[in-house]
């Protein structure tokens, strides 16, 4: 009964650090999405200071919301699924890291920001097509699927929005965050619903 007892402790300790990590994933690709969308019409450098460190700040919390997929998830992840996902966190906190060194004033950090952002986008990528093939998946495929789509479908969107509407051809990346962002709210609201002792083989609608 002792033993039963501390793992139903240890159980609801997970559960709550999943939820709170999923709560910050969720309000963190709410305010990404935002932000990747919304940057075009920024007009003055004050809105663009302010829109950066929104920016810096939404990609601060789903570095908080990473642990919540990999709790949810870990049950299945072989070799492949942990690389991609070790792939996909060290890029994301390589890019959220520096955008808040590029709204604090550093411009050098615009290059780290490129490299982190291009790793996780290809570790989303990776960990998006093992999600849709295992048959352990507890979070909602449409995750899966904005994962596997952010790069290949947001990054030509997004070069086309801004050259053939805007006529300004920059920031291409912002398409990718949109459908990244979108990722990390399907699957942190599945994850914040989730019931108590569900944090690692529950199952979702899909």
């Amino acid at each position: 009964m002792a033993q039963y007892g501390r793992m139903r402790a240890v159980e609801a300790s997970e559960w709550r650090r999943m939820r709170a990590s999923a709560v910050a994933g969720l309000v963190g690709g709410a305010l990404l999405t935002a932000v990747a969308a919304l940057i075009h019409v920024v007009v003055t450098d004050a809105q663009f200071a302010v829109i950066n460190w929104v920016g810096a700040v939404a990609m601060l919390l789903v570095v908080a919301g990473l642990p919540a997929l990999y709790l949810a998830e870990r049950h299945w992840f072989g070799t492949l699924a942990r690389v991609a996902f070790g792939t996909l966190a060290v890029g994301w906190v390589v890019t959220a890291a520096s955008l808040a060194l590029l709204a604090a004033g550093v411009d050098l950090a615009g290059l780290t920001f490129l490299v982190g952002w291009l790793v996780a986008m290809l570790g989303a990528f990776a960990l998006g097509v093992l999600m849709l093939r295992s048959d352990g998946l507890t979070v909602p495929r449409l995750g899966a699927w904005l994962f596997v789509a952010a790069l290949p479908v947001g990054l030509p969107a997004s070069v086309a929005f801004t050259t053939y509407v805007l006529g300004q051809g920059d920031t291409p990346w912002n398409g990718p965050l949109v459908l990244f962002g979108l990722a990390w709210v399907v699957v942190c609201r599945a994850l914040w619903s989730r019931r108590a002792g569900r944090a690692a083989s529950g199952t979702v609608p899909q």
